[in-house]
C-alpha cells in the first residue's frame, strides 16, 4: 500500500481555521468535562455557547477514571465516522478515489510507506529541560519496534478478537480504542513538528496564533494539525473498522446510535449529514472561493471558549501522554 495525499483543495479545507477548532475543541472540551479544574463559570459559559457534551457525557470521571457505560465512546467513534463521511463526500464530488485505510496496523520493516518517522528530541521551549528530557525518552519508547510487539500488538489483538468485542459495548469499545492504542499511535507515527504551538494552558492565557493554521502544520501529536496530516486518514480508517468489525459480531446491522455528540452544530447542519462542515464550507471547497461564510460568530465563539479552558489548564492534547506515568 503506497501513502496517498488528498488533493489540495481538501488539505485546505482541513487545515482551515473553522476546521482546526472544531477538531482542537472537540477533544479539548470532552477530555476536560470532569476534571474538577473545570471552573462551574466556566463550563457554564461552554453551556451557554452550545458545546457541552449531552447529559455531560465525558470518558473521565471527576477522580480521573475511565468511564465505559455512559455512551462517551459512541461520541469518539460517531465523530469521527462523520469526519471520514465528510472527506469522501468531497473526494467523490470532486471525481477523486476514497480514502484508503489500513487493514491491519503496519508492523515494524513491513512496509516502508508507513515506516514510523524517527524520534526526535523534544525542544519545547515552555517547558522545563527535565519535561523535555521526560517526552524524548517516552517518544522513543513508542516509536521503538519492541513497542510494536507490546503494547501495540497486544491492543491490535484484543480489539478484534471476536470474543471479546461481544462482552463490550460499542461506547466501551470506542473509550477503550481512543485512550490506548489510538492516541499511541498519534504519537507513533508523528513526525518532528515544524514548531511547538504553545498550549493555551499557559500563565497568561493566550489564543492560537493564526501562523498554526498554515499547511505544514501537520502534526499528528496535537488536534489542531493530527487531522490536516494523510497518516490521520489511515489510522482513523483501521479504528472506524473496528465498528464495522463489533457489529459484524453482534449481528447489529443498524448501530442504534446514542453517542452522536460532534461539537455544536453550527448554522445549516443538521445530524444525519457530515457535521464538522456547513454546505457553505463545502461549496466553497469545491468552487475554489475564499471568504469565511455566514458563521463567523461561531469561529469566535470557539476561539473563546479555548481561552476560557486554557484559564482553568484543563486542555490535554496527544503528546500531553509522553509526560503520563508508564
Amino acid at each position: 500500500m503506497t501513502i496517498s495525499t488528498l488533493p489540495q483543495k481538501v488539505v485546505a479545507m482541513l487545515a482551515s481555521r473553522r476546521h482546526r477548532l472544531r477538531h482542537f475543541l472537540w477533544h479539548s472540551v470532552r477530555g476536560a468535562w470532569n476534571n474538577p479544574e473545570l471552573t462551574s463559570d466556566v463550563k457554564q459559559f461552554i453551556r451557554d455557547k452550545g458545546w457541552a457534551p449531552p447529559n455531560d457525557r465525558a470518558p473521565f470521571d471527576a477522580a480521573g477514571k475511565l468511564l465505559l457505560d455512559n455512551y462517551s465512546g459512541e461520541d469518539f467513534l460517531y465523530m469521527h465516522r462523520q469526519m471520514i463521511r465528510e472527506v469522501n463526500e468531497l473526494l467523490v464530488q470532486m471525481g477523486e478515489p476514497r480514502l484508503d485505510v489500513w487493514a491491519g496496523i503496519p508492523k515494524p520493516n513491513e512496509n516502508p510507506d508507513f515506516a514510523v518517522p524517527p524520534a526526535w528530541d523534544y525542544a519545547d521551549p515552555l517547558r522545563d529541560a527535565a519535561a523535555n528530557a521526560r517526552m524524548s525518552a517516552r517518544l522513543r519508547s513508542v516509536k521503538s519496534d519492541a513497542y510494536a510487539r507490546d503494547p501495540i500488538g497486544a491492543w491490535e489483538a484484543f480489539y478484534t478478537n471476536p470474543s471479546n468485542l461481544g462482552r463490550l459495548s460499542l461506547g466501551a469499545l470506542g473509550n477503550l480504542l481512543e485512550m490506548t492504542l489510538h492516541n499511541n499511535l498519534h504519537m507513533r507515527w508523528a513526525s518532528a513538528p515544524v514548531g511547538y504551538m504553545p498550549s493555551p494552558n499557559l500563565e497568561d492565557t493566550i489564543g492560537i496564533d493564526t501562523r498554526w493554521d498554515s499547511l505544514d502544520y501537520d502534526y499528528l501529536g496535537d488536534t489542531y494539525s493530527s487531522h490536516v496530516n494523510p497518516v490521520f486518514w489511515y489510522l482513523h480508517g483501521w479504528v472506524d473498522s473496528c465498528i464495522d468489525r463489533w457489529a459484524a459480531v453482534n449481528a447489529v446491522v443498524d448501530i442504534p446510535w446514542i453517542g452522536t455528540w460532534t461539537g455544536k452544530l453550527e448554522d445549516g447542519w443538521s445530524h444525519g449529514q457530515p457535521e464538522a462542515l456547513t454546505a457553505a464550507v463545502r461549496e466553497e471547497v469545491l468552487s475554489g472561493h475564499g471568504g469565511h461564510g455566514h458563521g463567523d460568530h461561531d469561529l469566535a465563539d470557539m476561539e473563546e471558549i479555548v481561552l476560557k479552558l486554557g484559564s482553568c489548564r484543563v486542555i490535554r492534547n496527544f503528546y500531553d501522554l509522553l509526560l503520563d506515568p508508564v
